[in-house]
């Protein structure tokens, strides 16, 4: 496991944000919380998915850091 290189730094000021949506895209749930986050997508439909996005926020104003990414299959894989 030396090969291993990761550009994301352990601690990171990126907010990390949520969203469990139904086989139809419809966001059923959305939050900070990755264990309330596994918890609905544990049950929710067969078909909902689990997405995570990095957002980078001051005071007033939150970017969207990169792409959303679908993370139903290795939080599926992770709970066997």
């Amino acid at each position: 496991m030396t090969n291993i290189y990761t550009i994301h730094p352990l601690k990171s000021e990126l907010i990390l944000f949520y969203e469990v949506t139904t086989p139809e895209g419809e966001n059923e749930w959305g939050g900070a919380s990755t264990e309330g986050a596994i918890k609905w997508l544990r049950y929710a439909p067969t078909g909902s998915r689990l997405l995570v996005s990095a957002w980078d926020s001051d005071e007033e104003d939150a970017h969207l850091v990169g792409q959303t990414l679908d993370i139903t299959e290795i939080v599926r894989a992770a709970s066997l």
